[in-house]
């Protein structure tokens, strides 16, 4: 499996809809109310015009969508040393993909000379915060969910745990001191 992240479009708007209507009802099947039934149109459209939304191909096949965003103030407050991941989901045919999505979001906070990769998750959320552990990540706090939220309005009262992962930066290639 061979993945790719775009930047999504508006014309993207449909099949990153699709990805996480898909990932909601899935996650509502196994119990689990961590996402609205449907994402509203106006809130995925305002991150194509951030250009922080993002498609993940698998061998040129929608296979999943996330945003990463550069700033947070309603989850991290005023942070500029962190990239935000959110709605980060894979269709059920490419499960294993998440991995390699976190893996590139990595990568562009290193490109963006940051040091952390920031998300959260709904603390009733056993299962994906033991993932989000296990792939490095640490509770670092939790936040009610905001007023006006999506989650909020379609499942009331929440609370989020806040992970974040120290993302190390790439190291300079060695070169051996010059002989004199």
């Amino acid at each position: 499996m061979v993945i790719a992240v775009a930047v999504a479009g508006a014309d993207d708007v449909p099949t990153v809809t699709s990805i996480l209507d898909e990932a909601s009802a899935w996650l509502r099947s196994r119990g689990v109310a961590q996402w609205p039934d449907r994402f509203p149109a106006d809130l995925l459209m305002a991150s194509v015009a951030g250009e922080d939304l993002y498609l993940v191909l698998d061998d040129g096949d929608p296979a999943g969508t996330v945003t990463l965003q550069w700033s947070d103030p309603v989850f991290w407050g005023d942070r500029s040393d962190a990239g935000f991941v959110h709605r980060l989901a894979v269709k059920r045919g490419h499960a294993g993909v998440g991995k390699q999505v976190l893996a590139w979001a990595e990568d562009q906070v290193v490109a963006r000379n940051r040091q952390y990769l920031c998300l959260d998750t709904l603390s009733t959320n056993a299962r994906l915060r033991r993932y989000y552990e296990e792939l490095g990540f640490v509770a670092v706090g939790s936040i009610g969910g905001p007023l006006g939220h999506p989650h909020t309005h379609a499942h009331g009262r929440w609370e989020a745990v806040l992970y974040e992962k120290m993302v190390p930066p790439v190291p300079a290639p060695w070169c051996p001191a010059p002989r004199r």
